[in-house]
């Protein structure tokens, strides 16, 4: 599992300490990946749409996720993967 924000580096190190996340989080300070995956209508936008990509062993998407409830997300997508 990889996170992805528009957030700098020093921003996401002190967030992930902050809360004790353990994912590995990348920063998307161009938004080049947000606007590939439909998390961003233009590089301009401020904050990204919350979503999720599932990505299978291919390296193909297998499905995207707009994410609203982060809890009933991650049931959601373990039952895909399941």
């Amino acid at each position: 599992m990889l996170g992805i924000t528009f957030s700098d580096i020093a921003d996401l190190k002190t967030w992930r300490d902050d809360v004790g996340l353990t994912a590995d989080l990348l920063c998307d300070a161009d938004r080049s990946v947000a606007l590939a995956y439909g998390a961003a209508e233009s590089a301009d936008q401020e904050r990204a749409t919350r979503v999720s990509v599932l990505v299978g062993a291919d390296g193909k998407v297998m499905k995207t996720y707009a994410v609203s409830e982060a809890e009933a997300h991650t049931h959601e997508v373990l039952a895909d993967i399941g």
